[in-house]
């Protein structure tokens, strides 16, 4: 964004000119709002901006859209201080400099270190807008003190006035970064679950939504003498298709005490999240927006010729989405799985837990990670602090029953690297997608069958949707997976150095998962057009990482390092020692 200092160089007020850059001040809290209501990866907007001061001549040019406009030299150079900036900054020049510090304010600039070249204008002394608040100055526009336009403002104080040292204050602001950060993601998926908890009482009867029935609770605990691995379930039955909701959903007022609870158990949630740099509750945010948009994207049947009425077309959309479409229960399941899929994750796959033979590994045995992460959420849910938000989800046993088991075999799919998995998944594709008909098997097991596996296709396509989704994204997402599992390297929790085959790996993964992937979302001819999409990106991506992996990988590793090793200089030294006793009576000193 360019933007002249003022339209006039007879008219130059200095105090105005002063003003105009606060204006930019305010980009990082537009970015947080719109994170809020666009969801994840919106954060990484920025926004940069040009300074120039001069003479501009105005006019409105004619044609097909006739708009007002500026030209000038001044525009020219002001265009010239964006494009040279850098995202997140603004960028002003020696003309508009002058003018703030005419104003008394040159406590804002910073000289920029190197001079510019700008076309048409050659090498060009700049200086960078930093408004300082040590002049009492609230210039962020909604009463918050902004130190700089990559701060956050002022920080408080440890409790004896001082911060150990600065690794003690870098610590502290990027937890409070991260939490605000959660704050905004929670806020976001409050309003996603919220829009289908609408849709669920939408198509309930109108008698059954008092308030008074928000306190029962529903009588059901789910026992189970094995692991969640065991409950996976080759067939999930969905109701059949009844008729569309007498209500519009928006028009539905959720009960505060419901709203409350979801928000207090989708904090919760975050909180289980560990601050790894790939599985974190941004993660889980990411996985969840493309779930939603899945959902969203499923297409109605072709009706050749035919103006079916709105009921006729309800059910043949139930029946052409195998039921997904018209039963909100199994929307909010392939939600609330995305968003808990990864609770708790170590930051090491299932191997790493199992070679480790962590207690986890030792209950699990297999899917460890899915399955800690899935008996975690569950408990959460199940807690009677969440009774209400429970009961607006489901009124009986039955419907939390359905609710448990699709969440079971969604949050089991997103471990794709256990091969017996893996095959049986394959094999119940087949016989739902391409196997010849089976005479012994009943219509509405056939519909519930390709149900079950198209929505443990979604969840996988989910998970790794960074793949099918711009350069950019998938290079954020790919990078922060490369540090995680380098991370691991380097502390020897894993024998595997990703770096080794990194290149090779992620061409390996696009060949024999993720683009195979992508076209089994076209197959099942739920998802239309998206399908053709998530393929489109795939290939592309796949393409680009063949053209420039080895270069990116080689900024990973040196990058990888250099995080690691400022996390070990900034990381405290253990306080205490746990003594323990082993088993032939010596004593064992193991630091925390």
């Amino acid at each position: 964004m360019s933007w002249p200092g003022n339209v006039a160089s007879s008219r130059w007020k200095p105090l105005e000119t002063a003003m105009l850059p606060c204006l930019g001040c305010r980009m990082q809290a537009i970015v947080r709002r719109l994170e809020v209501s666009l969801g994840p990866e919106t954060g990484d907007l920025c926004m940069r901006f040009g300074l120039h001061s001069g003479p501009v001549t105005a006019g409105v040019l004619r044609g097909e859209r006739t708009r007002f406009q500026l030209f000038g030299d001044t525009m020219n150079t002001a265009s010239r201080m964006e494009s040279t900036g850098k995202p997140g900054k603004i960028q002003m020049s020696h003309d508009t400099a002058e003018l703030l510090k005419a104003a008394g304010k040159g406590g804002w600039l910073t000289p920029r270190e190197e001079m510019v070249q700008a076309k048409g204008k050659g090498m060009m002394v700049t200086h960078w807008l930093t408004a300082s608040t040590r002049e009492g100055s609230s210039v962020a526009g909604d009463g918050s003190q902004i130190g700089s336009l990559t701060g956050s403002g002022d920080t408080p104080n440890s409790g004896d006035g001082n911060f150990n040292s600065s690794s003690d204050l870098n610590q502290y602001r990027v937890e409070n970064n991260l939490q605000a950060k959660n704050n905004r993601l929670v806020q976001w998926n409050v309003e996603i679950f919220s829009n289908i908890l609408r849709q669920i009482e939408a198509s309930r009867d109108a008698e059954t939504d008092e308030v008074a029935e928000i306190s029962v609770s529903v009588p059901f605990t789910a026992s189970r003498d094995g692991t969640v691995l065991d409950e996976v379930q080759k067939v999930i039955p969905l109701p059949e298709f009844v008729s569309e909701p007498a209500r519009d959903p928006m028009s539905i007022v959720l009960n505060p005490k419901v709203v409350e609870q979801l928000r207090a158990f989708l904090s919760t949630v975050a909180s289980l999240y560990q601050n790894n740099p790939f599985h974190n509750f941004e993660h889980a945010s990411h996985v969840t927006m493309a779930t939603v948009k899945l959902l969203s994207r499923v297409v109605n049947p072709k009706i050749d010729g035919v103006l079916p009425s709105e009921m006729d077309k309800a059910s043949m959309l139930h029946d052409y989405t195998y039921g997904i479409t018209s039963d909100p229960i199994t929307q909010l399941a392939c939600v609330f799985s995305a968003i808990i899929h990864d609770v708790d994750h170590a930051g090491v796959p299932n191997s790493t837990l199992i070679k480790e033979n962590s207690k986890l590994a030792q209950v699990y045995k297999r899917s460890v990670a899915e399955q800690n992460s899935f008996d975690l959420a569950w408990n959460l849910f199940m807690d009677d602090q969440f009774s209400a938000f429970r009961y607006a989800v489901c009124r009986d046993s039955d419907e939390l029953k359905r609710f448990r088991q699709i969440v079971v075999n969604m949050v089991m799919a997103t471990d794709i690297l256990d091969k017996e998995l893996n095959g049986f998944r394959n094999m119940r594709w087949e016989r739902a997608f391409e196997s010849s008909s089976d005479l012994e098997e009943s219509a509405k097991d056939k519909v519930d069958r390709k149900a079950t596996i198209v929505i443990e296709h979604l969840i996988q396509a989910s998970d790794v949707a960074h793949t099918m989704q711009h350069w950019h994204i998938y290079r954020k997402w790919n990078s922060r997976l490369f540090f995680e599992m380098y991370e691991a390297f380097l502390s020897g929790r894993s024998d595997t150095d990703p770096s080794k085959r990194w290149y090779e790996g992620e061409l390996g993964f696009f060949d024999f998962y993720i683009i195979p992937l992508a076209k089994k979302l076209g197959e099942c001819g739920v998802f239309g057009v998206a399908s053709f999409e998530h393929l489109g990106y795939a290939e592309r991506n796949r393409r680009e990482w063949q053209d420039r992996g080895q270069q990116i990988v080689a900024e990973y590793i040196e990058e990888a390092k250099e995080l690691y090793k400022r996390k070990m200089m900034e990381e405290p030294m253990p306080l205490t020692e746990e003594i323990e006793s082993s088993e032939d009576g010596e004593i064992e000193s193991r630091k925390n």
